[in-house]
């Protein structure tokens, strides 16, 4: 894979303001989606997302572990269509042996299958294997929990991280909270924009900027119940 091209280096500020330089600023909330059982539920998440970006969403990480490479490029699809139309940004985090299949576009066999998104989140655990940046997305973001994997962020020239879990979360009920103050030590690590993910609410995003954080991601706080 290529390493990141020249001209893209990231502007930082000791608020974790930055943002690509060649990019407009990233918006401060970002919606990680619920999980997609089977493709019979994507017209209802479909609701549901519209129901959100009319909320005034911007920025969408669609997390699924349950789908297919065929049934995540219909739920894809349909969250593209809806996101671009409100002038959002999509960026994709499939099952792990969808993102094995669709990671290796690059030589070609499966790169006419992906969908057009604006970016790629990398788990933690995909993130320590790469030695590059994942090349060919505007945006790519990762999902860190530690000072190595905030370093190596930092190394491969990420657009953003979240960094969890903040605080307690029924997503992941046995997780040990860090807390705002190891946040904050963890967030003064990197250059990189750090949205703070764990226990987040809609009014918890200026104690999050307090802390460091250049904002909040969020599933509860930012889907819509209805």
């Amino acid at each position: 894979m290529p390493s990141l091209p020249a001209g893209t280096a990231r502007v930082s500020t000791g608020a974790h303001d930055a943002a690509l330089n060649t990019q407009p600023p990233l918006p401060r909330q970002l919606l990680v989606t619920p999980d997609v059982a089977s493709r019979t539920q994507i017209a209802t998440f479909a609701s549901q997302l519209a129901q959100a970006l009319a909320r005034g969403i911007r920025l969408v990480q669609l997390r699924n572990r349950s789908l297919d490479a065929d049934g995540y490029r219909a739920l894809a699809e349909s969250a593209l269509a809806l996101t671009h139309a409100a002038g959002a940004q999509l960026i994709l985090n499939p099952p792990q042996h969808v993102a094995d299949l669709w990671l290796d576009a690059a030589n070609g066999v499966h790169a006419g299958t992906v969908p057009k998104a604006d970016g790629w989140h990398l788990t933690s655990a995909r993130l320590l294997a790469c030695h590059t940046r994942p090349p060919d997305w505007k945006l790519v973001s990762a999902a860190c929990h530690d000072a190595t994997q905030i370093a190596h962020a930092t190394r491969l020239g990420l657009d953003f991280i979240t960094l969890s879990p903040v605080l307690a979360t029924a997503t992941h009920p046995l997780a040990t909270p860090l807390g705002w103050p190891a946040f904050s030590a963890l967030a003064e690590q990197t250059s990189l924009p750090v949205f703070a993910l764990g226990g987040m609410r809609a009014d918890t995003l200026t104690s999050a900027r307090h802390a460091g954080a250049y904002g909040i991601a969020a599933i509860r706080a930012f889907w819509p119940t209805a």
